[in-house]
This record gives C-alpha cells, structure tokens and sequence, in this order.
C-alpha cells in the first residue's frame, strides 16, 4: 500500500527523488519502473509499472465512439511515460507534464493506496483546506455505512 504525504523539492533538471520510506517498498515489489501521467491540471498521477497496466487496460477497453470518452483517452494514455528511477531513487519528470500542472520547486507527493498523486505544494494545500472544511453531515450522505 501506498500511503502519506510528503513536501519535495523537484531539482533544477526535473528530477523527483522517491522518499525512502516509499523507494525501498517499490524497488521490493513492484521493480525500478513507474508510468507518470497526466489526468487533470492540477496534479500528475504516478503508478509503479505493475499498477498501471490494469489501469491501461480499462482506459483502452473504453468506448470510443464517445468524443468525451475519447479524448479522456488522449489525455490519459498519450501522455503516459514510464519513468525509470535512477542509483539515488529519483525519476525525471518531463517537462512537459510538469508544465501542464505547474509543478515547478516544491511539490506534494501524496500516497493514494495503488499510486501517487504529485501535486505542485501551495495546490496541495488548498486542496487539503477545501478537505478540511467538507460539510460532515454532507459526507455521512455520501459515505453511507463507511467509517474510519
């Protein structure tokens, strides 16, 4: 499982360094490969090779008859790359993701169970605050039987 938040520091070149925490788990079960790719503006999604391939799969078995379907897909699956992690545990993100979700310095790297979201770190926080402030009766609605 992936879990927990950590604020990085992207270096000059790009390069995201894997926390220790989080590199040790996935050279151990899931090998030195991770697919980056974009789904909104605002963050980049980061599956370790073996989690996204399911992912592909349904994205790819999608119908694509419906524009709205389809270009979800482009969105998806062409801007997906597979990232190799480096002797120090990092990867470079292009720069082109990194563009389209302004994620320049510092960035939020949060663990979401099968992958990470990577979040430039002022977004992170608003969104954090809008998470905070969530009506909990509201929440009990749409979580029904579900408790922590």
């Amino acid at each position: 499982m992936i879990g927990g938040v950590s604020i990085l520091s992207l270096d000059s070149k790009g390069r995201l360094a894997i926390p220790a925490k989080h590199r040790e788990t996935l050279l151990s079960a899931f090998g030195h490969k991770l697919v980056v790719t974009l789904e909104s503006q605002d963050h980049l999604l980061l599956y370790p090779e073996p989690n996204w391939r399911p992912v592909e799969a349904r994205l790819l078995a999608l119908p694509t008859g419906n524009p709205t379907l389809k270009r979800y897909q482009r969105l998806v699956l062409g801007h997906a790359e597979t990232l190799e992690m480096d002797s120090a545990g990092r990867v470079l993100l292009p720069a082109r993701l990194r563009e389209l979700t302004a994620l320049d310095k510092d960035v939020a790297l949060v663990g979401m169970g099968n992958r990470f979201e990577l979040w430039n770190a002022e977004e992170w926080d608003s969104q954090t605050a809008d998470a905070l402030a969530i009506d909990q009766a509201d929440l009990a609605q749409h979580l029904g039987d579900f408790t922590l």
